[in-house]
């Protein structure tokens, strides 16, 4: 398999990999529980992890790259962050999803929408040719716009063999996008003593314009 082939496998296993998780989601369940549920999973699958997963629950989704821990599921109306992905054949995928553990709140609903609508804009803005900085402004400004704080990482980086390969998509990135480019997208707000929410996707770059990898729902979860 090529590395294409290798990357969009990686990523169909990662997105079964959501749906699987989402069912074990239940109250007493911790964060290390979850994780090793995904480990298990994507190995089951013939690949392997990634990277480290992240699942963080409330308060522990504003740390970006939170180590799970031993801390129950208990309390109802908060984030669960999951970032988590295969690799096939040495090549990655890398995925985030954010959902609620019950009802959402309205300012979770607005903190989610408004991350969500930053992707989707800064998705639609990817051409050919265009500037990795343009790109993450677009997102980065929407953000501000809505009135929280700017993304405290770039908005999306390549990925090959290694999760984080090659070019950046940040404020200070000059590279200019070309066809054939595999990357994530990945907007988030994060807030402390909150918790926090990243909606990350892998794409490619085609003469067409942007392409989809993984393709796990991004509608607001509540389980």
């Amino acid at each position: 398999m090529d590395k294409l082939s290798s990357t969009t496998r990686a990523c169909e296993i990662t997105d079964e990999c959501f749906d699987f998780i989402l069912k074990k989601v239940r109250t007493g369940v911790t964060e290390r529980e979850l994780s090793r549920e995904i480990r298990k999973f994507i190995n089951k699958k013939g690949a392997r992890l990634a990277f480290h997963t992240i699942v963080a629950f409330g308060e522990s989704a504003y740390e970006i790259h939170h180590k799970p821990t031993n801390k129950k599921l208990i309390n109802k109306n908060q984030f669960i962050l999951f970032d988590f992905a295969a690799r096939v054949n040495g090549y990655c995928s890398d995925m985030s999803r954010t959902i609620v553990f019950g009802k959402a709140t309205k300012k979770q609903r607005r903190i989610y929408s408004t991350v969500l609508e930053a992707q989707e804009k800064a998705i639609k803005a990817l051409k050919p040719n265009c500037k990795a900085y343009e790109i993450d402004r677009i997102a980065r400004d929407y953000i501000f716009k809505k009135g929280f704080d700017p993304i405290p990482h770039t908005l999306g980086h390549g990925v090959g063999k290694k999760v984080h390969e090659g070019f950046k998509i940040g404020p200070a990135s000059a590279y200019t996008l070309r066809i054939g480019d595999i990357f994530t997208i990945e907007p988030g707000i994060y807030i402390k003593n909150f918790g926090g929410v990243r909606i990350e996707d892998v794409l490619i770059l085609t003469k067409k314009g942007p392409k989809l990898l993984t393709h796990s729902p991004k509608t607001l979860i509540e389980v």
